[in-house]
């Protein structure tokens, strides 16, 4: 099937990038339903197969990868729901909590309290799926990322926008460094073009000007405001 049936034409470009540009963390920032996630869970079903493959190179048989989102509910909805949804494929977890997939043991990380880092306290990942990091305590977030050492291990995040001082904002994707490599896309609702135009122009209506239409319809780091 043509790319263009499955992905917009922002989601095509975050996925190019996924493949052709150095990067190692990549954050989607942007509107309510503007189709962050749903190719963020692309991306991650194709980071658990680069990370399958390191595995077996590194003659690893228990290779690690953190799934991380605001709480259990948030991470099961987003993703593991989302990924059934999208993909056909289920994800049951174990008895700890884990979920598996091509011989990768998926961790969940809840990063809406300090209490989230234990499940991934002294552990070496291959890289993390970060839902919602606006949301994310920001101890636990930075934890996630100490937790991603090994060789070659990249990041993936997406996000709705918060307080332009917010620290996601400020500290990653305002961080124009070359050497942290993070590679931000600034979505909008009207990048998803899989929306009917009626649910677009109710949901614009709808919406409070003001803070409320620049965050959830524009996809910008606003204050209260504007």
């Amino acid at each position: 099937m043509a790319l263009q049936k499955l992905l917009t034409s922002k989601q095509q470009e975050v996925l190019q990038s996924y493949f052709n540009d150095d990067w190692k963390y990549l954050i989607l920032a942007g509107a309510k339903r503007s189709g962050k996630t749903y190719i963020d869970n692309y991306i991650f079903l194709y980071e658990l197969r680069r990370v399958a493959k390191l595995a077996r190179d590194n003659e690893d048989s228990a290779p690690q990868f953190i799934l991380a989102g605001f709480s259990s509910n948030t991470i099961y909805n987003n993703v593991i729901s989302s990924i059934s949804s999208q993909f056909g494929i289920d994800l049951k977890a174990d008895r700890h909590g884990h979920y598996h997939l091509w011989g990768v043991d998926i961790v969940p990380s809840y990063t809406g309290s300090q209490r989230g880092m234990s499940s991934i306290r002294g552990m070496t990942s291959y890289g993390a799926y970060i839902n919602e990091a606006s949301l994310a305590v920001h101890d636990v977030f930075q934890e996630i990322l100490a937790r991603c050492s090994m060789d070659s291990a990249r990041v993936i995040c997406d996000t709705n926008p918060d307080n332009p001082q917010h620290w996601l904002k400020t500290e990653y994707i305002d961080n124009h460094d070359p050497a942290a490599r993070i590679k931000s896309f600034h979505f909008t609702i009207d990048d998803n073009t899989f929306l009917s135009d009626e649910y677009v122009k109710a949901f614009k209506a709808a919406t409070p000007s003001g803070m409320f239409f620049e965050r959830d319809i524009l996809g910008l780091w606003v204050t209260g405001q504007g």
